[in-house]
């Protein structure tokens, strides 16, 4: 069924970082585009720089060198010293060639290599010391037990970060080009919600990166096709399912409640509730929509590791759209 209507030392940091008012205009001034040179990341910071220019940002490129301790085996500490010191010239080097490759006429681009130490926790220092508005990262979307076990620091960060992350993998389409004077064209946004409080910071970021471009925005919520409380009783008998068209008809009165009347004023907003797996539902409207952009909520890890089995890592890994993900921010 398819309905439209038309037109713990982190988180106390948290509290620190001031949050636009619901109704603000999007400001983006600093932005962060972690590298390690694959192909990924290179895409990733093609829209960076797209992004910066369009908002006349600090773009801030980072790499951190890492040398596995496999490598190192009977080493002496002068030959792993000299080791990372060349490599460290080596990314330098890399960094200064992609940001002239790009000619984007940027404001500002600064460039830092760190030395070892954990990806993840670098980035994380650098959005809290620069006060980055957007991280843009490459995700190779890997699937498979290797990628459950290695885990990723993209998909990592987009529980972790405390601004938005954009995700780019392999879009089907981009919203940037940078040979052209404006350099961003995002015309569709497809804002998914679950009407938790991870997804209300989401929608407020889909809202103004949608008046920005004076985009659209599709407020999009799948309901579970079979709840999981008689899982069992449909099991046994496929048709009884007394729940579903009461879960429909629920779904879609709280989705048109989300928006507020003023956001109709720099965007058109479309709402559709349809039932299925939440991920795949989200990813073939995205198809059929033509979207440039999915926008999602994430919650924060807290101690836990564990970031696979959510639907935005789902939506991640399919690479086919860029997401961004905003994560919900305790109060």
């Amino acid at each position: 069924m398819v309905q439209n209507a038309p037109s713990e030392e982190t988180e106390s940091r948290i509290q620190t970082i001031p949050e636009q008012p619901p109704g603000a205009r999007l400001v983006v001034k600093n932005i962060l585009c972690p590298v390690d040179f694959s192909e990924f990341s290179l895409k990733a910071f093609n829209y960076a720089g797209c992004i910066a220019r369009h908002f006349r940002s600090r773009l801030f490129l980072q790499h951190t060198v890492q040398i596995s301790s496999t490598y190192l085996g009977g080493w002496e500490p002068l030959a792993i010293q000299e080791m990372l010191r060349s490599e460290i010239r080596r990314a330098g080097a890399e960094m200064r060639r992609l940001a002239a490759v790009t000619r984007l006429d940027l404001p500002e681009v600064l460039m830092h290599v760190d030395e070892g130490g954990s990806p993840q926790d670098c980035i994380l220092k650098s959005i809290e010391e620069h006060k980055i508005d957007l991280v843009v990262m490459g995700t190779h979307g890997r699937k498979g037990f290797n990628r459950l076990v290695l885990g990723s620091v993209t998909e990592r960060l987009v529980h972790q970060a405390v601004c938005p992350v954009l995700v780019i993998c392999r879009p089907v389409r981009d919203f940037v080009a940078p040979e052209e004077p404006q350099p961003c064209h995002l015309k569709t946004i497809l804002l998914a919600t679950d009407f938790s409080p991870n997804s209300a910071r989401a929608l407020a970021h889909a809202l103004r990166w949608a008046s920005e471009w004076s985009g659209k925005v599709i407020l999009f919520h799948a309901v579970e096709e079979v709840p999981s409380v008689t899982q069992g009783i449909v099991d046994l008998f496929p048709e009884y399912n007394p729940f579903f068209e009461k879960q429909l008809v629920e779904a879609w009165e709280a989705i048109q409640k989300q928006v507020p009347q003023a956001a109709n004023r720099n965007c058109e907003i479309s709402y559709e509730v349809r039932h299925g797996n939440p991920k795949d539902q989200i990813l073939h409207l995205a198809e059929e929509q033509n979207a440039d952009l999915i926008v999602m909520g994430s919650r924060g890890l807290g101690t836990s590791t564990v970031t696979w089995g959510s639907t935005i890592s789902g939506v991640v890994r399919d690479g086919r759209f860029p997401v961004l993900a905003v994560r919900h921010l305790p109060v």
